[in-house]
């Protein structure tokens, strides 16, 4: 029997090696931490993205280019939702190849690549399962990410997920779900990526109330006509917030959103975060036995603060 193997498992390994070789010439090492360095990708001309928890410093960030030149970065943006860090880096040339939309796939092979060092290194695996409109840590809902079966090694958190012919999918992160291996697509990416260049951070709309689930009671729920017999109860409102100033008082029962119906905290969180800067919601309530509707503009929460 001849020891040769097949030819589509050679030309696979060839291909893969050379997907590896074209997305080093954009995955930089970023010395933001102690011990092992993280990764990068240069994702724009003079814009690296990479995970945020592990870039522990906002300004002079030593930063290895992918020839091997060093430079400084500087943080743009945060988002600790999506892991997410924009850094400055004068003189990064992106030659990022974006991968085609059949490569985010359940099933597809996939390459996680990193440079935690001067040389890169990659690990070899599959896209295990799609997460659509999943809630991070933090309470904001993602619309994607990609759950990944590969080793996500120390130093690949803020590289590259990469396709067959080194096409970038996304960014690669341990830290959003409990240490497995989560890749943020890149249409998310460059969403998320945006919003840090324009503010420094992503908008998170801000009522001021604190909220918790109740139950009104099915003689309350009949006699208003109300489809549903559970709302939010308001607990407290704070002094000058956006809450306060539309005249939502502690004990209001918050019942819907814009029309859509609040049974759990986060159902107001998705309502709030949705809508655009500058919008109104319409909260439909009940206040002393009586229906009512009372609209409330959210502001930035980081404006807020």
């Amino acid at each position: 029997m001849s020891s040769k193997k097949p030819a589509t498992i050679v030309e696979l390994s060839t291909q893969l090696s050379s997907a590896v070789d074209t997305a080093s010439a954009s995955i930089v090492s970023i010395y933001a931490r102690r011990r092992i360095p993280s990764s990068g990708v240069i994702w724009r001309d003079g814009v690296v993205v990479s995970a945020s928890h592990t870039v522990r410093r906002d300004e002079e960030i030593p930063v290895t280019l992918p020839n091997g030149d060093s430079t400084t970065a500087r943080v743009a943006g945060r988002d600790p939702a999506t892991d997410l860090v924009a850094l400055r880096v004068e003189g990064a040339a992106s030659a990022k190849t974006v991968a085609d939309d059949d490569s985010a796939k359940v099933g597809a092979i996939v390459l996680a690549a990193g440079r935690p060092g001067r040389n890169v290194t990659a690990s070899f695996g599959i896209i295990s399962a799609i997460a659509d409109g999943w809630r991070s840590p933090y309470g904001r809902r993602v619309e994607k990410l990609l759950k990944l079966n590969l080793s996500v090694y120390d130093g690949f958190s803020g590289g590259p997920l990469i396709d067959p012919s080194g096409g970038v999918i996304g960014i690669n992160t341990s830290t959003l779900a409990r240490g497995a291996p989560i890749s943020v697509p890149t249409p998310v990416v460059d969403r998320v990526l945006d919003e840090l260049l324009e503010r420094g951070h992503i908008r998170r709309g801000y009522v001021g109330v604190a909220l918790h689930p109740v139950d009104i009671g099915a003689a309350l729920a009949t006699r208003l006509k109300l489809d549903q017999q559970n709302g939010l109860v308001i607990l407290s409102v704070a002094d000058g917030s956006p809450a306060d100033n539309a005249g939502l008082l502690i004990g209001d029962v918050v019942l819907s959103a814009n029309g859509q119906s609040l049974r759990e905290h986060s159902n107001f969180l998705d309502a709030l975060w949705s809508i655009e800067e500058g919008a109104t919601l319409e909260l439909g309530l009940v206040r002393g036995g009586e229906r009512k509707t009372v609209s409330v503009t959210p502001t930035d929460r980081e404006a807020a603060a």
